[in-house]
């Protein structure tokens, strides 16, 4: 499914309710195709025996380089092949895509997910740690740099948001922009481009579904870093945010980005959830 339809999308929900229940994972689905690199990657793959979904794998591909997997299996039908059917067509559609590797994302404390994985070859990538905001902890430390504004961003300011993607996360400004201009045109995503007296100096986006709001892409200028921006751009998303009328937030950082992970912290998000990030080639599979 490119965009699934709304019934595919509640049986998906209900499947994750009960995976959620039995597994206890912390994390959900994410179905919005807008900032995949082609329209012709495929959002959802499914797994249906008669009229009942028994399975469902998101395909999340930003970029050419890979692409990112979930999947659930409802408990009553596991180890029936279901995740092996599922991680076969993926392969096929990443194949045709010319997409050379799969990200395979697991909660670690699912031992079915663990067992599931465990058939296929492949190395850990990375670990992930979601955090959400925490409205009863003090909103004392949530200050803003003087001059420091936060816009909603258009196409005018395309060229200096991704220059300074290309210089918070090293990469190519030609790519960071082709994903910036998806992100300006997703449905489900503001992006902001933050300037200090009026100089563009900071980017980050707000994703919101089901009722969550998610932080996104949050980038400073390289000259700029250890200066307070990246707390002050934390504080204006959270205020933009709670003025859409959502108090349930949500971010991600790397394991490895320890300063990140400290700066969230301080301004009031605490570790909700654990996810592996698996590299495995789409060769394999085929």
């Amino acid at each position: 499914f490119p965009r699934p339809e709304a019934d595919i999308v509640r049986a998906v929900r209900e499947l994750e309710r009960v995976c959620q229940e039995h597994d206890q994972l912390k994390g959900s689905l994410f179905l919005d195709p807008s900032l995949n690199f082609s329209p012709d990657v495929p959002c959802l793959l499914t797994c249906f025996e008669e009229e009942t979904l028994v399975g469902a794998m998101t395909f999340f591909a930003p970029t050419q380089e890979e692409a990112e997997l979930v999947a659930l299996t409802h408990p009553d039908f596991r180890r029936r092949g279901v995740f092996r059917a599922l991680m076969a067509e993926a392969a096929i559609k990443a194949a045709a895509l010319n997409i050379p590797d799969f990200l395979i994302v697991c909660e670690p404390q699912s031992k079915d997910g663990a067992a599931a994985l465990s058939l296929v070859q492949k190395t850990l990538d990375h670990t992930e740690y979601a955090l959400r905001y925490d409205h009863t902890l003090s909103s004392a430390n949530l200050a803003v740099p003087e001059g420091l504004t936060l816009h909603r961003a258009t196409q005018a300011d395309l060229d200096a948001m991704a220059q300074i993607s290309a210089e918070s996360f090293s990469e190519e400004a030609e790519r960071a922009a082709h994903f910036l201009a998806l992100a300006l045109e997703s449905s489900t995503r503001r992006q902001y481009l933050a300037r200090l007296d009026g100089e563009p100096v900071a980017i980050g986006a707000l994703g919101y579904e089901d009722g969550e709001a998610t932080l996104f892409g949050l980038g400073v200028r390289t000259h700029l870093q250890n200066k307070g921006i990246g707390r002050g751009l934390v504080v204006l998303l959270l205020r933009e945010a709670f003025a859409a009328g959502t108090q349930d937030i949500l971010i991600e950082v790397d394991s490895t980005n320890a300063r990140a992970y400290h700066l969230y912290r301080s301004c009031g998000f605490v570790a909700e959830a654990t996810y592996d990030y698996f590299r495995a080639s789409v060769a394999q599979h085929l």
